[in-house]
């Protein structure tokens, strides 16, 4: 007969698995209605500190406080946002400035050349052997012409939705406003509801869990950092034009899964090769693996050391939630093992 701690501990475990997963699939199911208020209650919530602040020191209301720090906050964004994309814009003018000087002649006449190349092999090979690469060829090619219009799409969906995400700007800021004012009286409601045990508890799980998400966020902050610095570096060493466009689009490729800073360094490569510049695109393949190598190295060890979990953890989590459903089962592997230390820090598991 087994334990009745352990079954007690087995069950608590199940309850756990289960409403984790179903609040994890609600709310990334939900995200696209809810997300203008994720976004306010994170803000307000960040934001809260400067609230307390200048409601103290300047003897003001909470309205009037909340007001204030709305207002700096979302200029703050707001003003990075528009330094990025001046940044941008200027060097995506200089790009669209110099493709007429783009020689097309000497891209084509690469190509030519490559295919006179291979023709000498392609009528010495097995009729099946060519076949089947024929087969390959057009598969690519078919995956490449699928790949442009999904681009295509993405772009017409984007400026369709312009003023959905004004939309969701406008409905972010007043909700952050309201969130911001009523943040205090929400988690006093909340707290009283509960036992003093209760409340200790729930305070301390809240404690630990904003501790280790801000840990999260600002490992993963360092990883992409650590991504944009060393791409701007190794292309300004290089002179490549464009660097702080190219960085920065690493550094977002970085945060998608699948895509990746591969999507920038290949093509990259492909393109020096192309016009001759063989040493340059060698060296943007060997960039591309130093990058790669030092985030594999990093991200481990920051990950682990901010949520406090085993390196191995860590690793198989990465692994198994990349290879079984990406970056949502990456992130869902993770925060179950967050959620779970903290709860038996808390004598709830």
């Amino acid at each position: 007969m087994l334990d009745p701690l352990l079954i007690s501990k087995i069950k608590k475990t199940a309850i756990f698995l289960i409403a984790y997963t179903v609040l994890f699939v609600g709310f990334f199911s939900t995200i696209s209605y809810t997300l203008p208020f994720v976004l306010a209650f994170i803000i307000a919530y960040l934001t809260r500190p400067l609230t307390e602040f200048l409601k103290r020191k300047l003897k003001i209301s909470s309205g009037l406080s909340s007001l204030i720090t709305t207002t700096i906050s979302f200029a703050i964004i707001t003003l990075i946002i528009t330094l990025l994309i001046m940044k941008v814009a200027t060097e995506s003018k200089e790009l669209l400035a110099s493709l007429p000087s783009i020689n097309i002649n000497d891209i084509t006449n690469y190509f030519m050349s490559s295919i006179d190349y291979l023709r000498h092999f392609y009528e010495t090979l097995d009729p099946s052997i060519i076949k089947q690469a024929e087969a390959q060829v057009a598969s690519i090619a078919s995956s490449l012409v699928d790949i442009i219009g999904v681009l295509l799409d993405k772009l017409v969906r984007l400026a369709m939705s312009l003023p959905l995400i004004f939309m969701v700007i406008l409905v972010t800021l007043l909700a952050t406003f309201f969130i911001s004012k009523d943040l205090p009286d929400i988690q006093k409601r909340l707290i009283r509801a509960l036992s003093p045990s209760g409340q200790d508890r729930v305070k301390y799980f809240w404690s630990e869990t904003n501790k280790m998400l801000f840990q999260y966020i600002k490992s993963y902050g360092i990883i992409i950092f650590i991504t944009f610095i060393l791409t701007l570096v190794g292309f300004r060493i290089l002179d490549l034009k464009y660097a702080f466009m190219l960085s920065l689009l690493s550094a977002f490729f970085d945060i998608l899964p699948i895509l990746g800073i591969a999507s920038i360094y290949i093509p990259l490569a492909i393109y020096y090769w192309i016009i001759g510049d063989h040493m340059i695109s060698i060296v943007i393949l060997i960039l591309y693996g130093v990058v790669t190598i030092v985030r594999h190295i990093v991200e481990p060890k920051l990950v682990s050391s901010s949520l406090n979990l085993h390196p191995v953890a860590v690793l198989a989590a990465i692994f198994i939630g990349l290879k079984a459903y990406g970056f949502l089962g990456m992130v869902y592997l993770i925060f179950l093992m967050l959620f779970y230390n903290i709860l038996k820090k808390v004598n709830v598991l």
